[in-house]
């Protein structure tokens, strides 16, 4: 669904607005989130656990960091909060390309290749991993009490170009 598309402009859309408009203030974030949500898996079903399941281990990490005494240990949560964020992008970016190399050079040494299921690449996933990068230190001692906030928070930039 895209923004433009007869679908969201007559029916997500008006959908969308008049559930945050009658539903009571407190829960006005959940419905941006479902919403944001089931936006995101219209393009991508099958990758909304990877968005999920960053978005919930990402907030577990900042939180942590919020409650660390020492730079250190809050300097050492960021490296890895990062690095399981570029990892994951590396790996559904990457992978096909690495394999297929492989895959090559070993046809010109005579050798069997590797057997490899193609991953088909996350819709948007470098746009909201990327921008969820900048945003974790900002986090720290704000919403870290709040899941939902995070994750309305992260979810701002799921898209569903299909």
């Amino acid at each position: 669904m895209v923004f433009s598309s007869i679908l969201f402009i007559l029916f997500f859309l008006p959908a969308f607005i008049l559930t945050y408009y009658f539903v009571p203030k407190k829960l006005k974030n959940i419905v941006i989130l479902v919403f944001s949500i089931v936006f995101y898996s219209w393009g991508g079903p099958r990758f909304i656990f990877v968005i999920l399941g960053t978005t919930f281990l990402d907030f577990h990490l900042v939180k942590w960091m919020a409650q660390s005494k020492t730079e250190r240990y809050r300097r050492m949560l960021l490296a890895l909060s990062v690095s399981i964020n570029l990892g994951l992008l590396c790996y559904f970016k990457y992978s096909n390309f690495f394999i297929e190399n492989v895959n090559a050079f070993l046809s010109l040494m005579g050798v069997s290749h590797l057997h490899w299921t193609k991953l088909v690449l996350p819709i948007g996933i470098s746009f909201i991993l990327l921008k969820r990068l900048p945003t974790l230190w900002m986090f720290i001692g704000k919403c870290t009490n709040h899941w939902i906030t995070f994750g309305v928070i992260s979810s701002i930039s799921y898209s569903s170009p299909s």
